[in-house]
């Protein structure tokens, strides 16, 4: 549960009812024999599910029975502190680095737009986040990329360059010591942003004319008495279902936001035509029909039966749980999976993929690395 609790921190709880615990709550459990302190990540009428917030995979289902209670106090080194202080804190601090960053831009005449991060969170969820928040995306035109990385450099933010690629750039700076990190599109990231030359199993075409349409079709909404350009509702909801391809449909807190996103906006069903048509538009059906036909399943969103049906994919796709997080090796080979099996091209087109340098240098690595814990856990055992 690390930053929120340490090994040795001393934990207060109170006895709770089932029907008002929420989730981000952190609680104490009681199962197969075993106590944890874990956040609740999903809710139903009927149990919970529980996942530390550095554990890859969540605790399973956890029934009224089962919870003894909801942390309200943490004690380190002998001072004492609520969990909400800490999110609180972080989101205060965030906010303060994303409005001098914002100004600067605007005043710069850059052409940006926030694809997601916290301004969008305060303001589908009316409330700062109730557990540590993670990064900010921003969406540039390339045209005017150096003169943001300039500014951003300026506000004594280091590029990570171990993920500098060419569609994405990530920024990151330690405030009291919390991480402050800001990711600069220059393209919408649904696809493998370390790779470039993937014109097989997806045309540049349509990536380059959905980044001029998101750079137009943006809004401004108000926080704090600042204004923020965010996509428009339709656009919004049609690049947070990408993202989370991009993450293999996994991340229940992806999923809880979009969910929040769909029910503020309130679609007609004219509304939702449009966004067929841009799917259809853009190729992304394969893309985007798990992530609807799941939210439908998790959280009963209102997505209608019929827009269902119009994007109705082809390519059949299994997820084992939305809840559990992948290693990071793992989750890199099963994207190009999803895209290769998931992409519109025809299958011979498909197949050129492999002679682009940079794919089959990530095959031979991954069947490197896999041989080589393949034999080191051989000699383990011996």
């Amino acid at each position: 549960m690390l930053p929120i609790l340490y090994s040795n921190d001393m934990t207060y709880f109170k006895k709770i009812q089932f029907k008002q615990v929420k989730i981000d709550d952190i609680i104490l459990v009681h199962k197969n024999k075993r106590l944890f302190t874990h956040r609740i990540i999903y809710k139903t009428e009927q149990y919970l599910i529980t996942k530390g917030d550095n554990n890859p995979e969540s605790d399973g289902k956890i029934y009224p029975r089962q919870i003894i209670g909801k942390v309200t106090k943490v004690k380190r080194d002998g001072k004492e502190f609520d969990p909400n202080q800490i999110y609180l804190l972080q989101s205060s601090l965030y906010f303060q680095e994303i409005v001098k960053i914002k100004v600067a831009f605007e005043k710069e005449n850059i052409d940006f737009v926030f694809l997601k991060g916290l301004p969008l969170h305060l303001y589908f969820e009316k409330t700062h986040p109730k557990r540590i928040y993670a990064d900010c995306d921003v969406l540039i035109n390339k045209k005017d990329f150096q003169k943001a990385e300039k500014i951003i450099k300026k506000f004594g933010y280091k590029k990570t360059e171990a993920n500098n690629k060419q569609v994405e750039n990530n920024y990151f700076k330690i405030i009291n010591g919390f991480s402050v990190v800001f990711d600069i599109h220059l393209e919408p990231a649904f696809l493998m942003t370390q790779f470039s030359g993937l014109e097989a199993l997806y045309p540049q075409k349509l990536i380059n004319k959905l980044t001029e349409e998101l750079l137009i079709n943006k809004r401004q909404i108000i926080i704090n008495g600042e204004k923020f350009s965010i996509l428009n509702s339709k656009f919004l909801i049609l690049y947070l279902a990408s993202h989370l391809f991009h993450h293999n449909f996994r991340g229940v807190f992806r999923y809880q936001f979009l969910d929040k996103v769909i029910r503020n906006s309130r679609l007609s069903t004219n509304d939702w035509n449009k966004i067929t048509q841009t799917i259809n538009n853009y190729q992304l059906t394969n893309f985007v029909y798990p992530v609807f036909y799941l939210l439908k399943k998790y959280y009963q969103t209102p997505v209608l039966n019929d827009f269902l049906k119009s994007i109705l994919s082809s390519r059949i796709y299994h997820l084992k749980s939305i809840f559990d997080d992948e290693p990071r090796f793992t989750a890199g080979i099963n994207r190009f999976k999803n895209i290769f099996f998931l992409s519109p091209r025809p299958l011979w087109r498909k197949l050129f993929i492999f002679f682009n340098p940079a794919v089959v240098w990530s095959i031979v690595w991954a069947i490197w690395k896999k041989l080589s814990s393949y034999f080191s856990g051989r000699q383990s055992v011996h």
